[in-house]
């Protein structure tokens, strides 16, 4: 009877899916099983413990197609990979913003780089409803590892939907779901696809993709124009080098994932060592001395596996296939603990030798990662009769414990089974080929070096093996064919740059004479990722070849061969070739071709130095009549670094920073200066990275309820202005034409609040100016400028080459680190502060109270004067409060939403008392308000610093 009744109720629900009451009940368990199901981040599977996505995201910026397969500009061609980092960061786009503007894209990245845990983090902020981007949206998340086994059968990428539903209890979900593709209310996420077994499969999935994206999700219009709301959005991940080396999807704009910034690193290592705060400091440190892991560490998992590495052992290893060594023994340890079938003679060595064993196999037999149960016991059955399982097991036990304990296999489907990480997968494969010997090593792989699925295999196999001579003799001879092409010796040179050992000397000539070869050849051979990885390779494993090839392209008449000789100039150069270049290049920063002129001032920058020469021909160029050839010189500058910082240098940039017409230049000028320790020049302080307390105590009695819980956060570093903007600082932003420049008004003409170069106000009023501008009482040059929008405080941070601080970046920039009440300390004193209390009933010239109520950074002003505006939503679109504890990735930080979002305002005013004026104090005012109360100041992060520091 009671079955009956179940049938009944499923299919009524079936037929009334959008019966209210049925569909809340499920949504919210389907929404919390999916939030719970991304929760844990793959990472965990090589070290010991859980790796939370709440706890350790940190956000990675997308680049929007940055390194198209195409002949770059001259400048571009020799940019180290960090000055290419720094100008992928200022036209990258945040996580939501790619969301925000495409229907359907790709996500590309190399291994460990992010990928899965984006899609993570876009799925559990859905599924949670903590985006408004997509609260209205149902997660669907799919590893295509995961879809295989029904690969055959389907025939529309749809049909797996209710099953997958059904697997976060949600029955009979098919009208649900069609309904929901039909009002355009889904985020589908498709994770790895190049991860499935075969290439008749990769086929099968893309024409799948392909279809159900033509049907449900229209193409993007342009890179401007934003995707409606109420539409379904797709996202597909998959490895970078697979996807561009194979058939791609149609309509499918592609972006990468960025590798992190320093400030980034510093971010997720705190992050992992939590309160810890004194090892992180130590690790941090580590890095910043060892240039190589710094490297390394710019890609999430190695820096995952980095931490885990150093909270054990307090030591940077030596190569990175150490690092996978390190985590995968202590894993295999620590399931050697656990009573299971193993107990006896199947020891450690016995199971690491199964799972490279298997890893091969896999690659040999399946390439891409998934077999059969079946097969899977056949083979684990075939290993027992050389390892023996212990008495009374079988395969079929040992193989359920493999997967329920050690976390190294898993099952991704029925009955179909893989390494839990596929960076696993490949470090066992090189692992067990390393253990062949050199010789028979190299010649198993040599069917596989053109394969793209075997590339991290071989490169990590170049790192392990104790003799790598045969491997790159048969690399080097396959490359030299006609058909050979560059990848094969940019594969070599990855080899030595992971520190292959023994390789001929005669080799590694002929490989570095080949590359410089290729660098410049005219017809340009190679991609610009691969001219890419052939720049940073060579000085790894060629430092004392490459001043013989320098001299050689030096000799030469053409610029952009002199150029490359710049660029491949060692570390160690000798001080004679090194003068020789910056001769040269000192030459060609006065070209009349101007792409030669910048990537001639960049090279300046970049070969450091005290040469007066140099920095002559770079102080000139802060002169030059193109913007371009301006901003390149201040960045290079800041790149000298100490031996830029003369009196004639420091006073150009200020003035090119006040006073250029042109944003590239001006802000460039404020990069230079911050990056030479001149942050005072432009009116900023420095706060350095670290921890502070943000929020009140129970002891403090004037703390309202937001300000809690009170919690020890960590910032990176940045700049803070030393005081609010005032009117002289904000005419220079009026006689640029700010207010006319759409550049800067997104935000507020996406709100109908900016049109035809004037912000419209509450009473729908026309301004191109602040509403107090003419009145004498609040317009004095030194006064803060008031009668602001947070949106025009917006617009002017963003003439500014700035940003406006974020609530937790404005609280540690008053208080310090102590968690002290005011910017001065704990005690209220009046005459440290223009509030209430001071009686002036109007704004104070800024500085007034300097330095009695400065900040512990010698910050002015950050308690009265002006209530100043943040970033920071105080609450969303639907009203939704933001509380404490403050996180900075879910969604209090977006800059979009209009006039419905509260932000956040800080400090206090000359109209309000002192318990407003704590630096803990936050209150809230929708963004178009602009009273006489209101002002601002701005922020500089360090990632637009070059060079920036942790």
């Amino acid at each position: 009877m009671s079955a009956a009744l179940g049938r009944l109720f499923h299919l009524l629900f079936d037929r009334v899916a959008s019966a209210a009451f049925i569909r809340w009940r499920y949504e919210k368990k389907y929404r919390q099983s999916v939030a719970a199901s991304v929760q844990e981040l793959q990472g965990g599977n090589l070290v010991e413990r859980s790796i939370r996505l709440d706890q350790m995201y940190v956000p990675s910026l997308l680049t929007q197609e940055m390194r198209p397969d195409v002949r770059s500009d001259l400048a571009d061609r020799f940019r180290t990979r960090d000055e290419m980092r720094q100008r992928q960061q200022a036209q990258a786009v945040g996580p939501w913003q790619a969301l925000q503007t495409f229907p359907r894209y790709v996500v590309l990245g190399g291994p460990g780089v992010g990928k899965t845990t984006y899609l993570y983090h876009l799925a559990f902020m859905c599924a949670l409803r903590r985006r408004s981007e997509v609260a209205q949206h149902i997660p669907v998340f799919i590893r295509f590892r995961e879809l295989v086994q029904d690969l055959t059968k389907l025939q529309r990428l749809e049909d797996y939907f209710p099953r997958l539903f059904a697997g976060h209890d949600f029955p009979n979900a098919t009208r649900f779901v069609m309904q929901q593709l039909a009002l355009g209310r889904c985020l589908i996420l498709l994770d790895g696809l190049d991860e499935v077994p075969s290439e008749e499969d990769h086929q099968r999935l893309i024409t799948l993709v392909q279809a159900f994206a033509d049907r449900y999700v229209p193409a993007a219009v342009s890179p401007v124009t934003p995707r409606s709301q109420t539409q379904n959005i797709l996202v597909v991940s998959s490895r970078k080098y697979s996807y561009e080396h194979g058939t791609q999807l149609t309509g499918f704009p592609k972006t990468e994932v960025m590798e992190f910034d320093n400030p980034a690193i510093a971010q997720f290592v705190h992050n992992w060592f939590g309160t810890n705060g004194a090892l992180a400091d130590e690790l941090i440190a580590a890095l910043q001395g060892n240039a190589r892991f710094l490297e390394l560490a710019r890609n999430p998992l190695l820096l995952l596996l980095i931490a885990h590495h150093y909270e054990r052992e307090r030591n940077l290893p030596g190569l990175r296939a150490e690092l996978y060594q390190h985590c995968i023994r202590t894993r295999i340890t620590r399931w050697n603990t656990t009573r299971g079938t193993h107990q006896g003679r199947f020891g450690e060595n016995d199971k690491w030798r199964m799972l490279r064993d298997l890893a091969l196999h896999i690659f040999q037999h399946e390439e891409k990662g998934l077999l059969w149960r079946t097969d899977l016991l056949d083979w684990v059955e075939n290993f027992a009769e050389v390892g023996r399982l212990p008495e009374g097991t079988t395969a079929e036990m040992l193989l359920d414990e493999v997967a329920r304990t050690s976390g190294l296999i898993q099952e991704w489907a029925i009955d179909r089974y893989g390494f839990s990480h596929h960076t696993l997968q490949e470090y066992f494969a090189a692992d067990a080929i390393n253990r062949l010997g050199p010789d028979q090593g190299a010649a198993l792989l040599e069917p596989y070096l053109d394969r793209p699925a075997w590339k991290e295999v071989i490169l990590l196999y170049a790192g392990q093996t104790d003799n790598a001579d045969p491997l790159l003799r048969r690399l080097l001879a396959r490359a030299r064919r006609p058909d050979g092409g560059g990848a094969l010796w940019l594969l070599a040179a990855g080899c030595l740059a992971e520190g292959a050992r023994q390789v001929a000397d005669v080799a590694r000539r002929e490989l570095t004479a080949t590359l410089v070869s290729l660098l410049q050849d005219p017809a340009d051979p190679l991609t610009e990722a691969g001219r890419e990885t052939a720049l940073a390779a060579l000085p790894l494993f060629a430092a004392d070849l490459l001043p013989p090839h320098v001299t050689a392209l030096l000799a030469q008449e053409n610029s952009a061969v002199a150029l490359l000789a710049a660029r491949l100039l060692p570390d160690n150069a000798p001080a004679d070739l090194r003068a020789a270049v910056q001769g040269r290049m000192v030459a060609l920063a006065g070209d009349a071709d101007l792409a030669t002129q910048q990537a001639a001032l960049a090279a300046l920058g970049r070969l450091g130095g005290a040469d007066a020469g140099a920095v002559a021909a770079l102080r000139l160029a802060l002169s030059d009549a193109d913007a371009a050839a301006r901003a390149e010189a201040a960045l290079a500058l800041a790149r000298l670094g100490a031996a830029a910082v003369t009196p004639d240098v420091v006073d150009a940039l200020r003035r090119m920073h006040e006073a250029d017409a042109a944003d590239a230049p001006r802000q460039a000028a404020l990069a230079a200066l911050l990056a030479l320790g001149q942050a005072a020049a432009v009116g900023m302080v420095h706060v350095p990275a670290g921890e502070f307390l943000m929020g009140s105590g129970d002891d403090d009695r004037a703390a309202g309820k937001d300000e809690k819980p009170q919690q020890r956060l960590y910032l990176p570093s940045y700049y803070l202005d030393r005081a609010p903007v005032t009117n002289a600082q904000f005419r220079r932003f009026l006689e640029a034409g700010g207010y006319a420049n759409p550049a800067y008004w997104a935000e507020a003409q996406a709100a109908g609040r900016w049109q035809d170069g004037q912000y419209i106000d509450y009473n729908d009023k026309k301004w191109d100016r602040p509403r107090y501008w003419d009145d004498a009482q609040w317009n004095g040059a030194t006064q803060p400028v008031v009668g602001v929008s947070w949106y025009e405080a917006l617009a002017y941070a963003r003439w500014a080459g700035k940003r406006l601080p974020t609530e937790a970046e404005w609280e540690k920039g008053a208080r310090g680190t102590d968690g002290r009440l005011y910017p001065w300390s704990s005690e209220w004193a009046a005459a440290r502060a223009n509030t209430e209390e001071a009686k002036h009933k109007q704004t104070t010239p800024v500085g007034q109270y300097s330095p009695a109520g400065d900040s512990p950074y010698g910050a002015v002003d950050m308690a009265g004067n002006v209530w100043e505006w943040c970033s920071t939503r105080w609450r969303d679109e639907g009203g939704k409060e933001y509380t404490y504890p403050y996180n900075p990735n879910d969604g209090r930080e977006e800059l979009g939403g209009g006039d419905d979002v509260g932000r956040v305002l800080r400090g206090g005013s000359w109209y309000n008392d002192q318990k407003l004026a704590r630096c803990a104090a936050r209150p809230w005012f929708r963004p178009w308000t602009g009273y006489d109360s209101r002002g601002f100041r701005c922020c500089a992060t360090s990632s637009l610093v070059p060079g920036t520091e942790f």
